[in-house]
């Protein structure tokens, strides 16, 4: 059975008046609902929704960023937007993808909104796009909107690549290492320490423990190779699926240097995105929320639904508490920019912090091999020196021997 949450189809409105469909993931309807009504909608209709809705995979990676360039400047040219939606679906990789994008055409054919098109099929795009989407539609700078999250989501994908290139190598002398210890530690000790029975010597005490614990060695480093091999399989899988997100929290945040990183890189992506929804005519509430499914942290959600309770209960957002991952910066610059000045200020303020936030999660990255890589070089050549000095030290002390008796 699928371990993942009940898909619900639902209709509601906005305080506004305004109407929205879409689904939404929960374990009861009673959750989805609680959801819903957290986001400051009336629900109207709440139904599961039908199994065929959730068979298609979601559209991610490049393909969801070539689809909402495409988007963006089919919106920027005034072209029809069911017309462009078709063009977009021949260029899709993934048939089932492209069946999808047929299907929002189809139904802004039959009178529905774009915005409620999207929402209708949200389990089937990135979190929080179909909500930006309708932000941009009612603020009438939908092309805005749509350039504005590819920049954004070009800034996440150039931030993850900077990171997996600064741990590549680093990586790879590590299994190095380990594929090294193996081959000495099954192969190479075992021959010596049988060669080392014929000299009828006591062997120096660094050699005793190297050849008492050479198939520990080498078991060893096969097992912390294989299980960082499986933990790099596993992240790209969860990751490929969108379900990264609690290793990212649990694991990720808690590493040395990596954390540090990764902490940077979710509050830039996350003031980025509030920063959208703002521009897009959200209230903050709202816009934050939007931005926390968007950015995908369970642990910044939980923070953000503190944060979004004290600005709906007319307390200001920064009142000296300190958060784990959002930064008490963050907090000073949204509450004194929302005071003093309106959504463009504040909108103007979160693209600073974004910024500045990345310019920090790339220095994180700079020193990443700068630390690691000199620790990994330092620990092969600390290894392969004890193996060297440990196997050759029974011949010194033999050839020692040797000369002594000739005398």
């Amino acid at each position: 059975m699928s371990s993942t949450a009940p898909t619900f189809a639902y209709r509601a409105q906005s305080l506004d008046g305004q109407p929205l469909s879409g689904t939404i993931d929960a374990a009861t309807a009673d959750q989805a609902r609680e959801r819903l009504e957290s986001l400051r909608l009336r629900v109207l209709e709440l139904e599961p929704a039908a199994s065929a809705a959730t068979s298609v995979r979601a559209l991610r990676g490049d393909d969801f960023v070539t689809f909402n360039q495409q988007l963006a400047h089919l919106t920027a040219a005034g072209l029809p937007m069911e017309q462009g939606l078709r063009l977009i679906a021949q260029d899709l990789r993934r048939g089932k993808v492209a069946a999808t994008v047929r299907q929002i055409a189809d139904d802004l054919e039959k009178g529905s909104s774009l915005g409620d098109a999207f929402q209708k099929y949200a389990n089937r795009f990135p979190p929080a796009y179909g909500r930006l989407i309708d932000a941009g539609v009612r603020s009438s700078n939908l092309s805005g909107m749509l350039l504005s999250l590819g920049q954004h989501l070009q800034t996440v994908a150039r931030l993850r690549s900077a990171l997996w290139r600064a741990l590549s190598y680093p990586i790879m002398v590590f299994l190095a290492l380990c594929f090294v210890l193996a081959f000495i530690g099954h192969l190479v000790l075992p021959k010596f320490e049988e060669v080392f029975k014929d000299f009828g010597t006591r062997l120096p005490l660094m050699t005793e423990l190297l050849l008492s614990g050479s198939r520990v060695m080498g078991t060893t480093a096969i097992i912390a190779a294989a299980l960082l091999i499986a933990a790099i399989v596993l992240w790209q899988v969860l990751r490929s699926t969108g379900r990264d997100a609690g290793l990212r929290d649990a694991v990720g945040l808690r590493l040395p240097l990596i954390g540090q990183t990764l902490k940077r890189s979710l509050i830039s992506r996350w003031c980025d995105a509030v920063r959208l929804g703002v521009s897009g005519g959200m209230d903050l509430p709202s816009a934050m929320r939007t931005a926390s499914d968007a950015v995908g942290s369970p642990r910044l959600a939980r923070e953000v639904e503190q944060l979004v309770a004290r600005l709906e209960a007319g307390q200001p957002l920064d009142d000296g508490r300190r958060y784990r991952l959002i930064p008490a910066t963050v907090l000073a610059a949204m509450d004194l920019s929302t005071r003093q000045g309106g959504p463009g200020v504040l909108a103007q303020v979160l693209g600073t912090l974004s910024q500045m936030y990345q310019q920090q999660a790339r220095a994180k990255v700079g020193l990443i091999p700068a630390v690691l890589t000199p620790l990994m070089l330092a620990l092969l050549t600390g290894i392969i020196g004890f193996v060297i000095v440990a196997m050759f030290a029974p011949l010194i002390t033999l050839i020692q021997s040797v000369s002594g008796g000739g005398k």
